[in-house]
């Protein structure tokens, strides 16, 4: 059995989907909003029986491998690779097809990595790392659990040992591993340092963080590996691979700033826990983490100043619909030192977080005197930016309602004051708009009328009385129906199976995605319901054919008495009333 079958018949499609996609049963199917556009009305299926998915609203669909492409916008090679780790297939990689350069800088990034972690575990020159990791109170359960690794002191004994492996200059630079000096010399670019590997949240290794172990070290405490084709730091939540699981059961996720306070939480018992090493929390990092919660708690340090790195990306955040909590650490502590020294207080400050808003309401108002109205001038002029940037209305009036009553100030006056601010907030990416297609309603009735057909064949003896192939405007469906109209006069029984053996492949796959639109349960023994809903589909496509062709015959009509073509007017005008008629009696 070739890797993609053996995939699929080990990985369920509805288990894979539900893990990114709230799915709910639907008779024989699930339903859900889809993924990849922005609606109000589930218009997303999956079919158990066939291991089919598709959206009648965005017309995308397919199998595992296409979910995975669309949802992580990566090549057939990357998906067959996330997939096979999630099904436990090994892949020998003879067929050009199932390898590109991306999944080849993968298994150098996971090469080095393992190599890495065997010389922490076992070298003697990584014995003061293994000291220094016991010192941070860092058990051997978590330092294999993050493939915690150790880089020789070495310029180039990483090249030397990944060039064995048969990989390439060229591969093992592209995967960052490798830089070079000035004077073109190439070097390993991490030395004498503890290794973090950066994960995605499939598990694959993308890249590295590495803390300097001496002080003879005259580069950064802790350097990065650079943007590659694999790793993009602003789209990579450092533990989310380990973490989703507990994000998804709790409703709630943790975010740090360092991988040493992510590695703390998860080993102190708070694994719903992930890192942004660093940066502000972007766009990319807030659509990959809405697919676990849209619930999260930031912990800051407790001084003013230091949060305000951490304030850019909060608006993106309520722009995208998260609930924005903050964990309030004691001034001076991040969370690494805290949860050595005392975890239990970690786990209560958790329990403790206050909404974001409030903590900045708390922090700005701890050194202001309110007697004084400059005091009070300059808390507005902190507090009201934050609100200009909130995503709901309701929550924004709250918190000017709240500031009213702390300053002593007319709502009105802070109103007033918050429409005339001109704020730059971070501008959304389409990502975070989810802006979508709206969903294209004659399209999506055409291709009910024609699952419904597909099911119950016995109606297309009334159907084809009253609807004409060409009266269907999408032309996939209209096809298909012309198909089914052919099939019928046949005169042999239309079952699905005889369909699928007259039809091409194109055709063949649409049939199955068209499949999922009808719960033959629903319909079971009610041919009552089967009636007036293919007659009201009939209906409803048949006025909008009908009012289509009344406006193309307006112009068709104006045209031809500017031409004073008489024939063409009579004839054109005969057609115009017979439809009139027709939309009547609709």
């Amino acid at each position: 059995m070739n890797p993609i079958d053996e995939i699929k018949k080990r990985l369920d499609l509805v288990d894979l989907i539900a893990e990114f996609v709230k799915l709910n049963q639907a008779g024989s199917n699930f339903k859900a909003l889809c993924p990849f556009h922005n609606e109000k009305t589930p218009s997303f299926m999956v079919s158990p029986e066939k291991q089919i998915w598709h959206c009648f609203g965005c017309s995308k669909g397919g199998d595992h491998f296409a979910f995975i492409r669309e949802l992580e916008g990566v090549e057939f090679p990357e998906a067959l690779r996330i997939l096979a780790r999630r099904a436990g297939v090994k892949l020998e990689y003879r067929n050009p097809e199932f390898h590109n350069q991306k999944s080849k800088l993968l298994d150098l990034c996971r090469t080095i990595a393992d190599r890495w972690h065997q010389v922490l575990l076992a070298d003697q020159t990584a014995g003061p790392v293994r000291q220094y990791l016991a010192e941070r109170k860092v058990n051997p359960e978590t330092i294999e659990a993050f493939n915690l690794g150790y880089a020789k002191d070495s310029w180039d004994d990483d090249i030397k040992y990944l060039q064995e492996k048969n990989f390439s200059l060229k591969e093992i630079a592209d995967a960052g591993i490798s830089a070079m000096s000035q004077q073109g010399k190439v070097f390993d670019r991490f030395k004498a340092r503890l290794i973090f590997p950066i994960r995605d949240v499939h598990g694959n290794v993308v890249g590295f963080t590495a803390r300097k172990m001496t002080e003879e070290d005259q580069g950064g405490k802790y350097i990065n590996s650079p943007q590659t084709a694999i790793y993009n730091k602003s789209s990579i939540l450092y533990n989310l691979d380990l973490a989703k699981t507990e994000i998804k059961r709790l409703n709630y996720a943790i975010l740090v700033e360092g991988n040493m306070d992510a590695i703390a939480s998860w080993q102190s018992g708070a694994k719903n826990v992930i890192a942004v090493s660093g940066t502000a929390l972007t766009a990319d990092q807030i659509v990959l983490l809405k697919r676990y919660t849209i619930n999260v708690m930031i912990a800051f340090d407790a001084d003013v100043a230091g949060t305000k790195a951490n304030l850019r990306g909060i608006d993106l955040a309520w722009q995208a619909g998260l609930n924005v909590k903050v964990i309030h650490l004691p001034e001076g502590s991040d969370p690494d030192d805290l949860i050595r020294q005392d975890p239990a207080k970690w786990k209560e400050l958790i329990r403790s977080s206050t909404n974001f808003m409030d903590y900045i309401f708390e922090v700005t108002f701890r050194d202001l005197d309110l007697s004084r109205v400059d005091h009070k001038k300059l808390a507005a002029k902190k507090i009201l930016p934050l609100l200009s940037k909130m995503g709901d209305e309701v929550e924004k009036f709250h918190y000017v309602k709240k500031l009213s009553t702390i300053l002593g100030v007319a709502e009105e006056v802070l109103l007033t004051a918050l429409k005339g601010l001109k704020v730059k907030t971070e501008k959304p990416t389409e990502a975070i708009k989810e802006a979508g297609k709206p969903v294209d309603h004659e399209k999506a009735m055409a291709e009910q009328l024609v699952a419904l057909l597909l099911v119950f064949p016995e109606q297309l003896k009334l159907v084809i009385q009253h609807l004409r192939p060409e009266e269907i405007s999408f032309k996939p469906a209209s096809d298909l129906y012309k198909d089914l109209v052919i099939e019928y006069n046949k005169g042999e029984q239309l079952t699905e199976n005889n369909l699928l053996e007259s039809l091409n492949p194109e055709q063949s796959g649409y049939l199955s995605q068209l499949s999922l639109y009808v719960d033959k349960d629903f319909f079971a023994d009610r041919p009552d319901l089967i009636n007036h809903e293919i007659g009201q589909l009939v209906n409803r496509l048949k006025t909008l054919y009908i009012k289509k062709r009344l406006q193309a015959l307006s112009a068709e009509l104006q045209a031809a008495e500017q031409e004073s073509n008489q024939q063409s007017v009579e004839e054109l005008s005969r057609e115009f009333t017979q439809l009139t008629r027709q939309l009547n009696q609709l």
